[in-house]
């Protein structure tokens, strides 16, 4: 079978779980991957021959796509800004939201370390899940010294085993809904991504993400649904530099109340429009 037609047969099957242009995509993703050929290739070179060995892998993969399993748990990883990381299951998935984080944190954080004082600079990536934030903030500032924490050891051992080229960050085991541990040092920066679909929004989501992804990374209850921020506020109390900044990732439809726990915190919006990130300054 040709790259071009196992393409166009993937995404016909894929659109009762995927938008039309999404299957296509996630069809190219996968015949990529198991090809190691550049996305380029699939369009300049549709006629292409898939061999047989790879055709079998392609087929074992295929048969999970159909089971709802998402792509990057199919080929185990994911592009984060810029860098590769290495997902499975009980760990969640990195979202483009995510990076968009990091994004405005990293620009913050330029700022913050040209004014410090102080030699050192650290990070702090509250539940840090697959290391995604944590391992492009290592990334983007060497000399940073950067921490990651969650309360999942699956979380964990992935994160600690990521093979991204740069000083790897401390990671360690911690539940935000307790005290800080004892012995960290005070922080630049502090970013996170915690739990923050309410329970009653599950029935406007996918399979692909109900039945793979972790609820322990996903999930609040409707009833205390900014438990997660609550804590983080406590531990930004006792953490953050007075010159520090924090970038939260929020539900949209609580945006504003999320930020009114924390004096003078500012609203962003993500690149569909979305009240999406909040912006604590604590100098």
């Amino acid at each position: 079978m040709t790259v071009g037609s196992y393409i166009k047969s993937l995404a016909g099957k894929l659109q009762p779980l995927y938008p039309e242009k999404e299957a296509k995509a996630v069809a190219e993703t996968v015949v990529c991957h198991v090809l190691s050929i550049e996305r380029y290739k699939v369009l300049s070179e549709p006629e292409k021959e898939i061999p047989q060995e790879q055709m079998l892998q392609l087929m074992a993969m295929e048969d999970q796509l159909l089971a709802a399993k998402p792509l990057q748990y199919v080929i185990g990883s994911c592009m984060f800004a810029g860098i590769r990381i290495r997902v499975r299951e009980g760990v969640l998935i990195p979202r483009p939201e995510t990076e968009q984080l990091f994004s405005l944190a990293a620009e913050d954080a330029e700022a913050v370390m040209e004014a410090s004082e102080d030699d050192n600079f650290n990070v702090l990536d509250i539940c840090t899940g697959s290391g995604c934030l944590a391992y492009a903030f290592a990334s983007e500032f060497p000399d940073a010294q950067v921490y990651g924490c969650d309360i999942s050891t699956d979380a964990l051992a992935v994160a600690c085993k990521q093979r991204v080229k740069c000083i790897k960050p401390v990671f360690f085991i911690a539940d935000v809904l307790q005290s800080p541990p004892a012995g960290l040092p005070k922080f630049d920066v502090i970013v996170s991504n915690p739990p923050y679909i309410r329970e009653s929004e599950k029935a406007e989501m996918r399979d692909n993400v109900l039945k793979w992804e972790p609820e322990l990374a996903l999930f609040v209850p409707d009833d205390d649904p900014l438990k997660f921020y609550r804590a983080i506020a406590s531990w930004a109390d006792a953490l953050l530099k007075p010159s520090g900044v924090m970038w939260l990732e929020v539900n949209e439809a609580l945006a504003q109340e999320t930020a009114a726990l924390f004096p003078g915190a500012e609203v962003f919006k993500d690149f569909n429009d979305k009240d999406r990130f909040v912006r604590v300054r604590k100098g």
